[in-house]
């Protein structure tokens, strides 16, 4: 969900990277992730039975060492590096998100694919279908008319020549949350944008292989009468369906005070409940993503102890279930992402969250 500074000057970027990704976070913060926990009116539900044993927990198939894992740490390299050395096994995946304020950053974010270039991994960009800048006039409807093609035919020549031709565009990510500028209203105008969008793109010598993750964020209770499945493109025109998903919940959490280990477990379980049950819940879209004859994706995911206390905090039981579903053969995962970045609103990293992040290092290390 951060962006990184790419039309700075090298040096400041770096420095403006941090601020740039928390000023987002911030900005977005708990009503871009509550889409897919059931935002602050839901009131509280029962708790859910307590989580599996241990030798439950760690159960395995197999399909999971065959999912592709990815990170985000930043535009970072070295800090993708460091999280590959601390798990003991390379991502193949980097996530990264370009600036999005002009047509120009959209187009041009030499700064980042430099970073990039050559970097050994493969790379999965959160690409802005408008620019967000204040007062800034650019419609999906001009973009249905083909009026802002030139801007993705130049992103795709800049993919092309930082030899990223075979990147993963997750276009208008999250387009289903209404905090975003390219949330739709028009079903026909949304689709026709993104096709115009897809063909421009892979119509540039060397980015025939670009792929495309029409990427919604998990849930629908901020947005209980918005239906994203109208907005798919089809099949020509997707090749992942992508779903963001942190653990957080304003019917489970915070935790009550004096609530102990069991307490504790119980809320988790009810949580992991609604985020899989509810209406466009995970469970939904790993059906919906066999009906289309697609994979699924999940770019973004996170444990997540946020200030106002509606997350789980450091909640080993989440990084259980997201590995239960990842393994789950039935779910078809291409690949899965962590977002391993902290900011004041609150802490993802699993060198953060101990307890988690132990878990996430038993089960996919391999």
């Amino acid at each position: 969900m951060p962006a990184p500074l790419s039309s700075l000057a090298p040096n400041r970027r770096r420095l403006a990277l941090t601020a740039a990704a928390l000023a987002v976070i911030l900005a977005i913060g708990g009503s871009a992730y509550a889409v897919g926990t059931g935002g602050s009116s839901q009131s509280a539900a029962p708790a859910a039975s307590a989580p599996k044993t241990a030798a439950q927990k760690t159960a395995t198939s197999g399909a999971e060492s065959k999912v592709k894992l990815g990170v985000f740490t930043g535009t970072s390299v070295s800090s993708t590096n460091s999280f590959a050395s601390w798990l003991g096994r390379k991502p193949a995946y980097a996530i990264d998100y370009s600036t999005r304020t002009t047509w120009s950053e959209i187009a041009n974010p030499d700064w980042m694919l430099g970073v990039w270039k050559d970097s050994g991994y493969r790379m999965v960009y959160g690409v802005a279908m408008l620019p967000t800048a204040k007062g800034d006039k650019s419609t999906i409807a001009a973009g249905a008319k083909g009026k802002y093609n030139k801007y993705y035919k130049k992103l795709a020549q800049n993919l092309v020549a930082y030899h990223q031709g075979n990147a993963i565009i997750r276009l208008g990510w999250e387009f289903n949350h209404p905090g975003y500028d390219w949330h739709p209203s028009n079903q026909k105008q949304f689709i026709t944008y993104w096709r115009k969008i897809v063909k421009t793109m892979r119509a540039v010598p060397g980015a025939e292989n670009l792929k495309f993750d029409w990427n919604v964020n998990n849930g629908n209770q901020s947005l209980p009468k918005f239906n994203p499945t109208k907005y798919y493109p089809g099949p020509k025109y997707v090749d992942y369906i992508g779903v963001d998903i942190y653990d957080i919940s304003w019917p489970h959490y915070p935790y009550p005070k004096k609530c102990g280990k069991a307490c504790r477990q119980s809320h988790q379980a009810a949580a992991w409940k609604l985020v899989t049950t509810q209406q466009y819940g995970l469970n939904f879209w790993a059906k919906f993503a066999r009906s289309k004859g697609k994979k699924m994706s999940l770019p973004e995911w996170a444990a997540w102890d946020r200030s106002d206390h509606h997350g789980g905090a450091d909640n080993p039981y989440f990084i259980s279930r997201m590995h239960a579903f990842i393994d789950n053969p039935q779910n078809h995962v291409a690949y899965q992402a962590y977002f391993n970045f902290d900011s004041p609103s609150g802490k993802h990293k699993v060198t953060t969250l101990k307890s988690a992040g132990k878990r996430y290092k038993k089960l996919f290390r391999n």
